[in-house]
Formats: C-alpha cells, sequence, structure tokens
C-alpha cells in the first residue's frame, strides 16, 4: 500500500446480529473508503468467546452483503494483514504485551496486567489490558489491530469517546501512528433513548424480512447523522459523489421507522423494472404481460413484500378472498353471471370495459361504486388495487369472467 492510501474498517462483536447502529457505522467507513480510492477492511473482534458464535458471524457477513457493503481484506476474503479474527491474533497481542512490559510502560498485577497511565492529568488511571484469563481488553486489542492493519482512518459511535485517551496512549507507547479518529453522533429511538428492540426492529436482517430494500435501508442509514442541503432521496452514486465526514452533525440521530418506509417507497417507485424482478419467483418472469403488469403497480408499492402480491392476481389462476371482505363481494352475488356474460364479448379495450361496466350498473339502477368496489374484490381479493379497468385489462377477458363466475 502506498503512505497517502486510505483505509478503513469496521470491527464488530459476533455476539448477534448487525444492529442497524453497526451497519451505519460500516458504512460511513465502506463510503469514505471508497469515494477516496482506498480499501476497506473488515476485522472480526471475537474474544468475548461466551458470546461469540458462528451464526452471529454469518448473520454479520450477510447484512453488510445484503447492503452492499464489500470488503477489501477480511473473512472469506483474506488479505495481507490477516488474521482477520481476533482470536486468531494472540500471539501478535503477546509480543507487543511485552514489549509494554520491557519498555516499563505497563505491569502485572493479580495475574492481568495493567497499562500505566500517561495522562498529565490525573483524570485516567491505570488500566487492564490483557485479563487474568489471557485475552486482550478491548482497547489493548484495538490498538494493535489498527495499527498492524495500517488503519488510517477509524469512524465510530461516540460512545467510543471516552476509549479514545486510553487507546491514544498504546499508540504512542509502541511508538505507532495515530490514526486520525472520528466519532459520529449515536443513533436514538423517538423516545430519545438508545436504539433497542423495545423500539421494534433493530437489525438489518428484520428489515429486509419486512420487505425494506437495501437501496432504501443504505440511503436511510446515510442520513442518520449525515446530511447534504435538503436532498433526502440518495441512490448510492448520489451517495459516494456526495459523503463527506464534515457533513456528519454532533446531535444524536432519531431512528424513525415511518421515514424510512416513505424511502423505501420512493426507491421502490423509481426502481429500473430488472430490480423489482428480482423479487419475483421464476413462473411469474415468465408472464407475457408481467412488465406491464409491474408498471401498473409499481407507484403504489410499499415493500418488497408488496411487489409479488401486486403481480399475485394477475398470475395465479384463483384468489382468495379474506373473511372480512367476504360479504361486500357477496353483495353483488346476484348480479355476476350477467356480469361476466356482458363483458365476455366486448372488445378488451379500458374504454369498452368501462362502458360496459358502468352501463351494467346503470341497468340495475345502482350507482357504479357498488359494483366496482365488489368487483375488485372479486377479482384481485384485496379492496385495494390500481385502477380497475386498467386491472381488468390486464387481467384479460378470460380470466375476468371465469373470476366473476366461480
Amino acid at each position: 500500500m502506498s503512505e497517502s492510501e486510505i483505509r478503513t474498517r469496521f470491527a464488530p462483536s459476533p455476539t448477534g446480529y448487525l444492529h442497524v447502529g453497526g451497519a451505519r457505522t460500516a458504512l460511513f467507513n465502506w463510503l469514505y473508503a471508497r469515494k477516496n480510492n482506498g480499501e476497506f477492511i473488515l476485522r472480526i473482534e471475537d474474544t468475548d468467546r461466551a458470546r461469540s458464535t458462528p451464526e452471529a458471524i454469518q448473520a454479520i457477513l450477510n447484512g453488510l452483503r445484503w447492503l452492499g457493503l464489500d470488503w477489501d481484506e477480511g473473512p472469506e476474503v483474506g488479505g495481507a494483514y490477516g488474521p482477520y479474527f481476533q482470536t486468531q491474533r494472540l500471539e501478535l497481542y503477546n509480543q507487543y504485551l511485552n514489549e509494554l512490559l520491557d519498555k516499563k510502560a505497563a505491569y502485572a498485577k493479580d495475574g492481568a496486567v495493567y497499562f500505566k497511565s500517561t495522562d498529565p492529568d490525573g483524570h485516567i488511571e491505570d488500566f487492564v489490558i490483557r485479563r487474568s484469563d489471557g485475552m486482550p481488553v478491548y482497547n489493548y486489542a484495538v490498538v494493535i489491530d489498527d495499527a498492524l492493519m495500517r488503519i488510517t482512518h477509524i469512524i465510530r459511535g461516540d460512545d467510543h469517546l471516552s476509549n479514545t485517551p486510553r487507546q491514544v496512549m498504546i499508540y504512542k507507547a509502541l511508538n505507532f501512528a495515530v490514526p486520525k479518529i472520528v466519532h459520529v453522533p449515536m443513533i436514538l429511538g423517538g423516545d430519545g433513548q438508545r436504539l433497542s428492540k423495545r423500539h421494534g426492529a433493530t437489525s438489518v436482517e428484520e428489515y429486509a424480512k419486512q420487505g425494506i430494500l437495501p437501496e432504501a435501508m443504505v440511503n436511510y442509514l446515510a442520513r442518520l447523522g449525515w446530511s447534504y442541503k435538503d436532498q433526502e432521496f440518495f441512490t448510492r452514486a448520489d451517495l459516494l459523489d456526495k459523503f463527506s465526514l464534515n457533513k456528519v452533525g454532533k446531535a444524536a440521530a432519531i431512528f424513525d421507522n415511518k421515514k424510512l418506509a416513505w424511502l423505501n417507497a420512493e426507491h421502490i417507485k423509481k426502481a429500473p423494472p430488472s430490480r423489482l424482478k428480482d423479487f419475483l419467483p421464476p413462473e411469474y418472469l415468465q408472464h407475457p404481460k408481467i412488465d406491464k403488469i409491474l408498471a401498473l403497480s409499481q407507484s403504489r408499492l410499499k415493500t418488497t413484500e408488496h411487489i409479488v402480491k401486486s403481480c399475485a392476481y394477475f398470475i395465479e389462476p384463483d384468489v382468495d378472498i379474506p373473511a372480512e371482505l367476504q360479504s361486500e363481494a357477496d353483495s353483488i352475488k346476484e348480479y355476476r353471471s350477467a356480469l361476466a356474460e356482458r363483458l365476455k364479448n366486448i372488445d378488451w379495450q379500458i374504454p369498452s370495459i368501462e362502458q360496459a361496466v358502468r352501463g351494467f350498473a346503470a341497468e340495475q339502477n345502482l350507482d357504479a361504486a357498488k359494483i366496482i368496489m365488489p368487483l375488485r374484490i372479486i377479482l384481485t381479493g384485496s379492496n385495494v388495487s390500481p385502477g380497475i379497468f386498467e386491472v381488468l385489462e390486464l387481467l384479460g377477458q378470460d380470466l375476468t369472467v371465469r373470476r366473476l363466475n366461480k
């Protein structure tokens, strides 16, 4: 690597899922590295053996991949400065621990090893850097890792502010260059408390299951603590172009699920059809009208689950009517066969379909709405859909008539 190359890192502890706070930290590091033609390193801090699990490691890797945050070095990729798991680096920690002991910068006590504080004000007392069980403490291991992995910029949550002076002491004691350290604001729930499970979903995996697009999640996470003028909607290319650490604020960011849902709908609305097709089963993709079906529904979709649902009633042979809508569907029971007969032989274009339905309602002395809503439920299984006459045209004459006669 060149002397000027920027290297950032994300170093999670694999004790659970990829939390949105960790995901935001990873994103900021990834954006800064990519924007500056640098490298993004993934390191797993698994020294808490009692809580670290292979499943959690995999969940973190999957979460980062779902977000599209690829790493240049780390697990499953390798690199020149590995290993990338702290439990595989114990010899390195012991090597530099011995150097600190030889320099009298650290000392043993009660089976543990303490670093001698160099705080001129005396506010920071001597602190443990290796526990009595032989495992290095976070503040020590992270310095060795970042120094040996040539990390130039550390971007992390401001809950690490209190760790920084201790880490800087260790850097200087070992004659390591101190990286540039940037602290970003915490993410809070709507009640102003630190984001936790009581606020609802907190992992990217949960949001993926709820139908959030990774593009929307990346957009939203970037806006938690960072801003660019009044812009809310960002593509990945926008973020790479506009992201700057100088625009990261100091105030805590509030996680707003409603704003995320709005952004998700916006990303779906503006997505190319090929992206929406990623969420459809293979048999749906074979439908000759699939592009028209997606185009009709796209502006109304809120989640990836809605993408499938919006296509299903056009493609599946039958629809299920929810129990709570059955009575409304039955309100035109006596007219269904006659309406089917009326529709069976008309020119299947929107104007003639609309004329036939409205004309039929008038002949029965019914307001058109009394026919249209039950018809929507019978044909789609829902009381919400795009315009009913556009739906009928795409549904096709044969399927429309068959469902009415069912």
